[in-house]
C-alpha cells in the first residue's frame, strides 16, 4: 500500500517543471452520467469519459473496443462467438452467456438498456461520447447494474451534411461507413448512418495432418475455410425536433451480423484420452485409435484449425426508441419508450479437433420493451431527479447437444420472462458553498418465470418474486479551486432468477437467491498546473451478498450450476491525463484489485469456490500522443495481470487449466491533419503479434479435462480514410 500511495504524489510531480511552461489546456468534457449535465471533474463518482474525437481516433465502434481504457474494467469477447460480451467492472461479472443470465453491467445506447450479453456487440457508428461508470448505480440506472454502466451516446442530428470511411486492412479487412445528416426545415434534423464490415477469418481450417494415421481421420468440413470471420451490415436513422420547450428524438437501428466463430483451439487433454474413453486400439477398431485428440493439444495460438462441422454465428439486433423531453415550471420532464429484439444463433464445434466429440448450438429469440419516466430540475442549492422505470422482457433458446462420436444427443430447451418496475429519486443539496450532500433511493419489484424441458424427457417450471430498495450517499467538498474529494456509499441490486443450463432439470421451478452489493468510495478529483493536467483517485470496498456464481459441474462444461455466495472485493484506481508540452499528452490509468469470496461455500464435487473470475490484482492502461503538425502518433498500451476465467478452487485442476496469463499489447496510430475535406490514418493493433489467450474452458473430469481456449487477434493493420462532402 505504500507503495501506492507513493505513485499518487509522485505522478503529478513527474510532469511539473515540463507543464508549467505551456499555455494548451485540456479539454473539459460534460458528461451526463447523473441524469444531469455537469464536467467530468465536477461528478463525484468514479467515471471515465471518451470524448468523439477519441473516439474517432481510436476507432472504437463497440463494446469490447473499450478493453483496457478505463481502471478495473475488462471487456472481452465471450468464449466461441464474436457477438456477446462478458464485461467484469471491479470483479463483478457474469461468466454465463446463456439469455436467462443477467449481466453484472448494464450497456445502454442514447438511454435505453441493452438488456442481454448476447447480442451486445455491435458496431455504433458516430458516437458522441462514451461515459464507463465504475461501481455500483442503484439508484439512477438500477437493475443489473452492481459492477457499473456504459452509456453509448450517439452525436445529436445537426444538418452538418454528408461523411464517409473507408477501412481496409490485412486479414481481408473491409469496413465502408456512410453518414447523411440533413436539415428538414426549422428545428428538424434527420440522420442516417449505414456501416458495412467484412473480415476474412484469422485462423485456417486444415485437413489433419496426419491423415489416416492412427486413425486420425481428415477434415470433412468444406463450406468454413476460415475460422473467426466478421460479416455484418448495419444502419441507424434519426429523426430530431428540437423547439423552444420541446424536444423529440425518434431513432431506429438494426445490425445483422453473419459470422463464423473463433476457433476454440484445444489447449490440453489427458494422455492417452482416447484409451481412456474406450476409443483406442481394440480388436474392433482393427487396431486403430478412433480419435486420439490428444495429438492436437497445443497450449499457444496457431494459425491453422481442425474442426468436423460447420460453425456459424448469427445475430440480428434491431431496436426502435421515442424520447420526449419538455421543459415545465416543475424542470425537464422527459419520457423514453424503447422496444429492442435479438435473434441469435450459433453453432459450435466445442472441442478444437477433427473429431465429433462435443458439438452444440444454440437458438434464441429476446425481445425487450422499455419505458422510463423522468423530471429533473435544479434551484438555487439543490438538483434533482425523480422517476419510474418499467421493463418486460422473453427469452427463449433451443439447444441441442452431442458428444462422443454423436452416440449422447440430447435437445434441451429453456426460456425465462421478467417484468420489472421502479421508482427513484435523487437529490444533490449545497448546504454550503464548498459542501454538497447527494441522496437517492429506488425501489425494484422484479417477477420472473423460468422453464427447462430436455425433449421427450422432462420439464419443469418456476415462478419468483424479487423486491429490494437501494440507497446511494454522496458527500462532496471542494477541498480548494482545483481538488474536489468525495465519499461515496451506494448499494446495487440484482433479482434472481432460474438457471436453464443446470443439469439438474427441476433447477428451472427453484430460482436462486437475489444479489446485492454495498459499496464504499473515497474518491479525488484535480486539475492542476493551469488544468494541464488532471488527476483522478478512487479506493473502494464493495461487500457482495450472494453473488450469482455460474460454474461448470465437475463432470463436463455442458452443464453449469448456481452459488450464491458472499464475497469481498476492494481496490484503488488512479487515472490521469497530463500536457508534457503543447504537442504532447500522457495518458495512465493504473487500478488494483483484492478479492476473495467470504461465504465458504461449495461445489458439487466438494471443493470451495474460491476464485472470483475476471479479477486482476493490477491493470495499466498507457497513451501517449505527439503532435508532429502534419500528422500526429499515438501509442497505446495495456497489461492485465494474470487472473482466473472460473472461480474453481485451487485443489481443482480446471484451475490451472481455465487460469489467464499476464499480458499486454501495444498499438500504434499515425493520424494525418484533414487536407480539405480528406483525412488519412495508420493503424497497427497488437503491434508485436503478442499470443494473448483471452479465456478458457475445461470440459472437467468427465471429459478427461478436454481444455480449449480462445485467443485475442493477431497483429493487424490498416488505413481509415475520411471525407466529407
Amino acid at each position: 500500500m505504500n507503495k501506492l500511495k507513493n505513485i499518487i504524489f509522485i505522478i503529478p510531480l513527474m510532469f511539473a517543471f515540463n507543464a508549467t511552461a505551456q499555455s494548451s489546456m485540456l479539454e473539459e468534457v460534460v458528461v451526463t452520467a447523473q441524469k444531469k449535465e455537469e464536467t467530468l471533474q465536477d461528478a463525484p463518482i468514479a467515471i471515465t469519459a471518451l470524448t468523439a474525437s477519441t473516439i474517432e481516433d481510436l476507432d472504437i465502434a463497440n463494446v469490447v473496443d473499450l478493453a483496457g481504457m478505463a481502471p478495473n474494467v475488462h471487456i472481452i469477447n465471450t468464449p466461441s462467438n464474436n457477438t456477446a460480451a462478458t464485461i467484469a467492472i471491479r470483479g463483478g461479472s457474469t461468466t454465463n452467456p446463456a439469455i436467462t443470465w443477467e449481466p453484472t453491467v448494464g450497456m445502454y445506447l442514447d438511454g435505453v438498456y441493452l438488456g442481454k450479453g448476447q447480442g451486445s456487440i455491435f458496431d455504433v457508428v458516430d458516437l458522441e461520447r462514451v461515459e464507463i461508470l465504475r461501481g455500483p448505480q442503484g439508484t439512477l440506472y438500477g437493475r443489473n447494474t452492481l459492477g457499473g454502466a456504459i452509456n453509448l451516446i450517439s452525436k445529436k442530428p445537426s444538418g452538418e451534411g454528408m461523411s464517409s470511411k473507408l477501412t481496409l486492412g490485412n486479414y481481408g479487412l473491409r469496413q465502408a461507413q456512410f453518414i447523411t445528416d440533413f436539415g428538414l426545415g426549422e428545428n428538424r434534423y434527420a440522420k442516417l448512418v449505414v456501416n458495412k464490415k467484412q473480415r476474412a477469418g484469422y485462423v485456417r481450417v486444415y485437413d489433419s495432418p496426419y491423415g489416416a494415421f492412427q486413425g486420425v481421420v481428415p477434415n470433412t468440413v468444406t463450406s468454413n475455410d476460415k475460422l473467426d470471420a466478421i460479416d455484418s451490415t448495419g444502419y441507424k436513422f434519426t429523426y430530431l425536433y428540437e423547439g423552444d420547450k420541446t424536444t423529440v428524438t425518434f431513432t431506429t437501428d438494426k445490425t445483422d451480423q453473419k459470422n463464423i466463430p473463433p476457433f476454440a483451439q484445444l489447449t490440453y487433454t489427458i494422455p492417452n484420452w482416447s484409451t481412456a474413453f474406450g476409443l483406442g486400439p481394440s480388436a474392433l477398431t482393427g487396431g486403430l485409435n478412433v480419435a486420439p485428440i490428444e495429438l492436437f493439444a497445443n497450449s499457444d495460438r496457431q494459425s491453422i484449425a481442425h474442426i468436423d462441422s460447420d460453425t456459424s454465428e448469427l445475430s440480428v439486433v434491431k431496436g426502435t426508441s421515442l424520447t420526449i423531453a419538455r421543459d415545465t415550471g416543475m424542470g425537464t420532464l422527459k419520457a423514453i419508450w424503447s422496444k429492442r429484439e435479438t435473434r441469435w444463433f450459433d453453432r459450435l464445434d466445442l472441442d478444437g479437433s477433427p473429431f465429433n466429440i462435443a458439438e452444440t448450438s444454440r437458438d434464441t429469440d429476446y425481445e425487450a420493451d422499455t419505458f422510463e419516466l423522468q423530471l429533473s430540475g435544479s434551484t438555487d442549492n439543490m438538483d434533482y431527479v425523480i422517476g419510474y422505470y418499467m421493463l418486460e422482457d422473453d427469452a427463449y433458446t433451443s439447444n441441442p447437444q452431442s458428444y462422443f462420436l454423436g452416440g449422447s444427443a440430447i435437445v434441451q430447451n429453456y426460456s425465462g420472462a421478467g417484468e420489472s418496475e421502479a421508482i427513484f429519486g435523487q437529490f444533490s443539496y449545497r448546504f454550503a458553498d464548498d459542501w454538497t450532500v447527494t441522496l437517492g433511493a429506488r425501489s425494484t419489484e422484479e417477477d420472473k418465470t423460468g422453464f427447462k424441458e430436455y425433449v421427450g424427457i422432462i420439464s419443469a417450471s418456476g415462478k419468483g418474486s424479487f423486491d429490494d430498495t437501494t440507497s446511494t450517499f454522496i458527500l462532496e467538498h471542494d477541498y480548494s479551486e482545483s481538488t474536489n474529494v468525495y465519499l461515496k456509499v451506494a448499494e446495487g441490486f440484482k433479482a434472481g432468477g432460474f438457471n436453464a443450463e443446470s443439469s439438474n432439470p427441476f433447477a428451472a421451478s427453484t430460482p436462486y437467491a437475489p444479489e446485492t452489493v454495498e459499496s464504499k468510495e473515497l474518491g479525488l478529483k484535480g486539475r492542476y498546473f493551469d488544468n494541464r493536467m488532471m488527476l483522478n483517485v478512487a479506493y473502494f470496498d464493495n461487500a457482495h451478498e450472494d453473488m450469482q456464481i455460474s460454474y461448470f459441474n465437475a463432470d463436463a462444461a455442458a452443464a453449469s450450476e448456481v452459488i450464491n455466495n458472499s464475497a469481498s472485493i476492494s481496490g484503488l484506481e488512479i487515472e490521469s491525463m497530463t500536457m508534457l508540452n503543447d504537442s504532447t499528452v500522457l495518458t495512465l490509468n493504473f487500478s488494483t484489485l483484492d478479492s476473495e469470496f467470504t461465504g465458504n461455500k461449495t461445489a458439487q464435487d466438494g471443493f470451495l469456490i474460491e476464485n472470483i473470475p475476471y479479477s486482476p490484482e493490477k491493470t495499466l492502461y498507457a497513451s501517449l500522443e505527439k503532435d508532429f503538425g502534419a500528422y500526429r502518433v499515438r501509442l497505446d498500451h495495456t497489461r492485465v495481470d494474470e487472473h482466473p476465467s472460473f472461480p474453481y478452487n485451487s485443489k481443482d485442476f480446471r484451475t490451472v487449466l481455465t487460469n489467464i496469463d499476464s499480458n499486454s499489447k501495444t498499438d500504434l496510430l499515425v493520424l494525418t491533419e484533414p487536407m480539405e475535406n480528406l483525412q488519412l490514418n495508420f493503424w497497427v493493433r497488437n503491434l508485436t503479434n503478442e499470443y494473448h489467450q483471452s479465456s478458457a474452458i475445461s470440459f472437467g473430469p468427465g471429459f478427461g479435462y478436454l481444455t480449449v481456449g480462445y485467443f485475442d487477434a493477431p497483429r493487424t493493420f490498416g488505413m481509415d480514410l475520411h471525407y466529407s462532402f
